[in-house]
C-alpha cells in the first residue's frame, strides 16, 4: 500500500512540475515583446498619416489581421508607419494623425507589450486611437479595458475593433472560410471605412 501510495504522491509531483513549467513558458510568451524595425506603406500617401503598433502574441491572427487593416489603411491613400510594441518603438507620435494599437487579449486586457509600450508613450495629446484586439473567443469584454487604457493616456478612441478565433466575427451574415479568414477580410473593410469617415 505504501508504494502505491508513494507512486500516486511522485506523479502527482511530476504533473505539478510539468504544469508549473507548462505555465512560466506560456506567461514567457505573453510577457515577451518582439523587437521590429519601423517600416512604411505607401511612402507617397497623402491622405494621412498612421503609426500601427502591434503586439504579435502567440499566434500569427494579430498580424494578420494589422497587415489586412493597414492594407485598407494604405489603399485609402494613407501613409503607415508600423513596427511592434517594444522599447526600441518610437514613442514620438507628433507627426501621425491615428495611432492603431493591435494587441491580442490576455485576461480581458491587451498584450502587456502594448500597455507598456502605451505607458512609454505616457501622452497620446488627444491624438486618435484605434485599437483592433483579437481574442480566442468573444473580444467585446475586453473593449471597455482598452476604452480606458487609451483614455488614461490622453487618447481620442476613435473606435476600438474586436476579432475572435473560435466563434463567428460576422454572425449576422454567413460567410464561407474560417473565422480568421473572415476577421482579416474584415479589418481590411473596417479600414477602408474609417479612412472615408476622416476624410
Amino acid at each position: 500500500m505504501q508504494k502505491f501510495l508513494r507512486r500516486i504522491l511522485i506523479a502527482i509531483a511530476v504533473v505539478i512540475v510539468l504544469l508549473g513549467g507548462a505555465l512560466a513558458w506560456l506567461n514567457g510568451q505573453v510577457q515577451r515583446e518582439t523587437v521590429t524595425p519601423l517600416q512604411t506603406l505607401n511612402e507617397g500617401g497623402t491622405a494621412g498619416r498612421a503609426l500601427a503598433v502591434l503586439s504579435p502574441g502567440m499566434s500569427d491572427f494579430p498580424n494578420d489581421v494589422m497587415t489586412a487593416f493597414n492594407g485598407g489603411l494604405a489603399e485609402s491613400g494613407w501613409r503607415i508607419d508600423h513596427t511592434t510594441a517594444s522599447t526600441q518603438a518610437t514613442t514620438a507620435i507628433g507627426d501621425y494623425d491615428l495611432i492603431v494599437l493591435v494587441s491580442p487579449i490576455y485576461g480581458s486586457r491587451v498584450a502587456p507589450p502594448l500597455q507598456e509600450y502605451v505607458a512609454r508613450v505616457g501622452d497620446f495629446g488627444g491624438k486618435r486611437v484605434v485599437a483592433v484586439i483579437t481574442a480566442g473567443g468573444d473580444p467585446d469584454e475586453s473593449v471597455t479595458n482598452t476604452e480606458q487604457l487609451v483614455a488614461a493616456h490622453n487618447g481620442t478612441v476613435e473606435e476600438i475593433i474586436g476579432y475572435a478565433v473560435y466563434q463567428p466575427n460576422d454572425p449576422e451574415n454567413r460567410y464561407e472560410g474560417s473565422n480568421t479568414e473572415r476577421a482579416v477580410a474584415m479589418a481590411h473593410d473596417a479600414a477602408v471605412e474609417l479612412a472615408g469617415r476622416l476624410q
